[in-house]
This record gives structure tokens, C-alpha cells and sequence, in this order.
């Protein structure tokens, strides 16, 4: 399986954002890895089979993402908030855990434009902003702007 077109975007990110390579694969694979989880399968299964690598990093971010400790607030939001608040509480554990491996906030807020504009750049349309609308809670903050 040809991983070169993912590899391209890992190293896009990486060079925009003063990101390792290493750093900017665990951010894509984690993020990817959080979509396939909670956004609509059948539009995840479109955006994987666009852009090649994107499935088999998905499954590289599931260690990050699987077994995660969410604290108080992240507990609660995965307990009482429904399909959104399962999301919401997901993506603060996985800022919690990027942050260990020094990949703030900040990094992945940049990584989401420029994984866009790629997905944009290879399949002619907004597929990644429609796969990230799909998400519930997460969706319409991911993709304002």
C-alpha cells in the first residue's frame, strides 16, 4: 500500500507548523483516529478511500485515543452529553494526552486548516469540512471560519 500522499500532508504540517514529522503523524493519526470514531461512516469511508494512508494512521491514533483518563468534566460530558458530549470529551482527553508528547492546542487548531486545504487540493472538494461537520457537538466548532 502506497502511504506517500498521507506522507505528504505529515510533512506539510510538520514544515508550516514547527512540528517534528513524528509529532505532526501522532496529532493526523489521533485527529483521524477521532473522526473515524465519531463522525458518519459512510463519509468517513469516503475520505479514507480519497486519500491513501489516511485509514491504516487512523488505526495508528487509536492507541492514543483508546484507554484515555478524561478527568471530571470529560467524564461527565461522555456520561450525560449524549453522541456530542462523547466527542467533546474525547477530543479534551486527546489535547491532554497530544500535550505530553508536546503537541498543543494550538498545533493541532493549525493542523485542521492545512489537512483541509490538502483534502481540498486532492479530491476537489470539501470532503474533510463535511466528514468534520458530521461530528455531533464537534462538528460546527471544527469547521466555522
Amino acid at each position: 500500500m502506497s502511504f506517500q500522499m498521507i506522507d505528504e500532508l505529515i510533512a506539510r504540517c510538520a514544515d508550516r507548523i514547527g512540528l517534528t514529522e513524528g509529532q505532526s503523524r501522532l496529532g493526523l493519526s489521533a485527529a483521524l483516529a477521532l473522526i473515524q470514531k465519531h463522525a458518519q461512516p459512510d463519509k468517513v469511508s469516503a475520505l479514507m478511500s480519497a486519500i491513501p494512508g489516511s485509514s491504516e494512521l487512523a488505526q495508528e491514533g487509536t492507541a492514543i485515543t483508546d484507554n484515555k483518563p478524561r478527568g471530571l468534566i470529560g467524564g461527565l460530558l461522555g456520561k450525560t452529553g449524549g453522541a456530542g458530549g462523547a466527542a467533546m470529551a474525547d477530543a479534551m482527553a486527546l489535547n491532554q494526552r497530544l500535550s505530553k508528547e508536546g503537541i498543543m492546542l494550538s498545533d493541532m487548531q493549525a493542523i485542521l486548516p492545512i489537512a483541509m486545504e490538502f483534502v481540498h487540493e486532492k479530491t476537489g472538494s470539501d470532503m474533510l469540512r463535511d466528514v468534520l461537520g458530521s461530528i455531533p457537538g464537534l462538528g460546527p466548532l471544527m469547521t466555522t471560519g
